[in-house]
């Protein structure tokens, strides 16, 4: 076979040009005879596509160490199994005198051949391939196939079979031969784009045009079928003839290729870019195909339908191995660029992959790392056997000698891990050394200057002498400056008290003047008190402004309340759904009032809190709700949670930045605090929130909104998780607590 493979590949000019003159013979043989046409055509095609085959052959033979010459060889032996169907109906034909009705044996060795060049064409690669691209071919060529497969019957089979023009059984076989030629014809596409250019693409654009020559044959053969008319049986035999003469062309044009493997990895070009594509492609066709017959017909069809779901899933799954693909690859790039020494050993001592900074390291080519063992890099000296029995039942660490190439050495500390793989029963180790000639020569020069350290610790130990006297000197000013900052201290705790006094003095004073001016504005606001329309609107500003200045007042009295402990906290059980409408309801003079929902399931459990607190803290939350997020909705929601019940009052303002949710709760703290603002506070209401939370025994934090916006969380304890009495608490402890 070898020889005459050989011969094939040295003379197959001259049996193209045999094969030429015989389709001449035959062409004019059909245009003129009839049965005894046929029987030569038939012949002629057994001399073509056997022809093909064995120069396919010769070609994947010579394409040995390339990716491609696998697919060759499969083509190869399709074209024989497709010479052998057309001898079977050569014998048919001269026995019964005619050819036999399909389908025959005949037509299931063709359906054989058809395979063999579809599993070449799905296999075929022009580089060399890792196990995700390997993968990703896989479905890539599985989509296509499937598509144009359920495209090919949707389009031209269910048609003929609602139209009542024939039966299911002659359909099939009428459409089966142009849609395998489809098939064929979209995989060839697919690999002209990958291919480089030159004879590789060449040969396969002759593929292409083969196929599409069979593709005429087969519609004209189906035609016949179907029509039940009389099939020009020799002119598509002829045709065929034709078609089997261009993949000649292709695997003489294939064979000029160079012998060597290609690269590793997809090329990467516009028309490779484009080839990414076509899985995405053939889906949407399919989709939409039966998408706009379900619309037209009123239906949906079941095939369809089903080749639809199944191709939308092959796609997720194609995107998943792309993602890991590309994962891969980047792990790749790291191990190749790492600089350390790293490779993979099997329990046996062989070495199968390595990371290019070992074979440096070793003074080794990377063809010269193939067949490597750890026997030959720890040199004669060193059994690896117990090396490797430990690293596969365990991790083994230690320093040996690894040998260049040269005969030189260096010393390296040597990690094996065992790494379990599916297709191996013994783990495979993982191995990494660092090489240590640098640390070794620096432990030289540190026990040389261990032997400096020595000669000096005696010189030190006298200075270190003198120095314990000035720290005992140190010691004792430090200790009367300790006194001193003690003494500050004390001072400024009273300064801290008394400021708090004051504050909590001029707030009281400023209360009752601030009530008196709100009254007065009051009375005068109304029509009947006759104020013209500049004084009204300068009253109305007047009032807004008490109002402002007053609560500001109760935020620094109710502060200064906790601060001094002397906030009384009456801790009982409420309905959080009845305080948060009776806070909503505080808004119901205002224009915000009816932007804030209020959403909690009357079910919800008690919460063990102080009433007045905790209407302190919803009405708090809902002011800097509605002040920061000028529109949309201000939405009030809980939820119970672990022995506490978690509030939410979210907004659809600008929202918080991230740097900032936890500094918003300090006091007098401002996002925006420049003469500009466009809403004026104090800083004093989260702050406040947070002591009163805390007092109570619960907590508060600032969120994103899950549609933009600020959120803040708060938690209380549910009546039902306290073991203790419910009494009365002090906002001293709690506050700090």
């Amino acid at each position: 076979m070898t020889s005459l493979l050989g011969l094939f590949d040295r003379r197959g000019e001259a049996f193209l040009a045999g094969g030429v003159g015989i389709t001449l013979i035959a062409g004019l043989a059909a245009l003129t005879l009839n049965n005894t046409a046929t029987s030569l055509v038939l012949l002629s095609l057994i001399v073509v596509r056997t022809g093909s085959a064995m120069h396919s052959l010769a070609t994947a033979r010579r394409l040995a160490d390339r990716p491609s010459g696998r697919a060759w060889r499969f083509i190869g032996t399709g074209w024989l199994l497709a010479a052998a169907s057309t001898a079977l109906l050569l014998a048919a034909l001269g026995l019964r005198g005619s050819l036999p009705p399909v389908p025959s044996f005949a037509e299931l060795l063709l359906l054989a051949a058809y395979c063999c060049g579809l599993w070449a064409l799905s296999t075929y690669s022009s580089f060399v391939q890792e196990g995700f691209g390997r993968l990703r071919a896989f479905l890539d060529v599985a989509i296509l196939l499937i598509a144009v497969l359920g495209l090919s019957w949707l389009v031209l089979a269910e048609p003929v079979v609602a139209a009542g023009i024939a039966e299911s059984i002659p359909v099939f076989w009428a459409i089966l031969w142009p849609a395998l030629n489809l098939c064929t014809l979209t995989l060839i596409f697919r690999l002209s784009l990958l291919a480089q250019p030159g004879p590789e693409r060449s040969s396969l654009a002759l593929l292409g045009l083969a196929a599409l020559i069979a593709i005429v044959g087969n519609f004209a053969a189906g035609f016949y079928l179907l029509t039940a008319e009389t099939s020009p049986t020799s002119r598509l035999l002829a045709l065929s003839i034709v078609g089997a003469l261009v993949p000649w062309l292709a695997a003489i044009e294939a064979g000029r290729m160079p012998g060597r493997a290609a690269l590793s990895g997809r090329p990467r070009t516009r028309l490779a870019s484009v080839e990414s594509l076509l899985p995405l492609t053939f889906t949407y066709l399919v989709v939409g195909y039966t998408a706009v017959d379900a619309w037209l017909q009123g239906s949906i069809d079941q095939l369809g339908l089903g080749m639809s779901v199944a191709l939308s899933l092959m796609l997720f799954a194609r995107q998943g191995v792309v993602a890991g693909q590309s994962e891969m690859r980047q792990y790749a790039a790291l191990v190749d660029g790492s600089a350390d020494i790293a490779f993979i050993c099997h329990p046996n001592g062989r070495i199968s992959f390595s990371s290019p900074s070992f074979a440096l390291a070793l003074l080794r080519s990377s063809p010269k790392m193939a067949g490597l063992r750890l026997q030959d890099v720890l040199g004669p000296d060193v059994d690896p056997r117990q090396i490797l029995d430990q690293g596969t039942r365990g991790d083994w660490e230690g320093e040996v000698d690894f040998h260049r190439s040269d005969g030189s050495r260096f010393p390296v500390r040597l990690s094996l891990r065992p790494v379990l793989l599916e297709r191996h029963r013994r783990p495979v180790l993982a191995a990494s050394a660092v090489d240590l000639t640098h640390i070794k020569e620096r432990e030289g020069l540190l026990r040389s200057a261990l032997d400096d350290v020595a000669a000096a610790r005696t010189e030190l130990e006298g200075l270190n002498r003198d120095l314990e006297a000035k720290v005992d000197a140190r010691t004792q000013e430090l200790q009367v400056m300790v006194e001193d900052l003690d003494r500050l201290n004390r001072e400024l705790l009273e300064l801290d008290r008394l400021k708090n006094e004051f504050v909590s003095l001029v707030s009281h004073e400023l209360r009752a003047p601030l009530t008196n001016i709100r009254a007065g504005v009051e009375l005068l606001l109304p029509e009947e008190a006759g104020m013209p329309p500049g004084a009204h609107d300068s009253l109305r500003l007047i009032l807004d402004e008490t109002e402002r200045l007053g609560g500001f007042v109760e935020a620094i009295l109710d502060l200064s309340a906790l601060e001094a402990g002397r906030f009384p906290l009456t801790l009982e059980p409420l309905d959080m759904r009845r305080e948060a409408l009776a806070a909503v309801d505080r808004f119901r003079a205002a224009d915000d009032f009816g932007r804030i929902l209020v959403r909690l399931d009357p079910g919800l459990p008690r919460v063990l809190a102080d009433e007045r607190a905790l209407a302190s803290v919803l009405y708090y939350l809902l002011d800097n709700a509605v002040k920061y997020a000028p529109a949309g909705e201000v939405l009030v929601a809980a939820e119970a949670g672990e022995g506490r019940l978690i509030g939410f009052v979210s907004d659809c303002g600008p929202g918080i930045p991230e740097s900032e949710r936890e500094k918003v709760f300090d006091m007098f703290h401002r996002l925006d605090s420049s003469d500009s603002q466009e809403v004026y506070g104090h800083g004093l209401g989260l702050h406040l929130v947070r002591r009163l939370l805390e007092a109570m025994g619960g907590g508060v934090r600032a969120e994103a909104g899950e549609a933009g916006g600020a959120r803040m969380v708060f938690w209380l304890p549910i009546v039902e998780s306290i073991d203790e009495p419910i009494g009365t608490a002090t906002s001293g402890s709690g506050a700090h607590g």
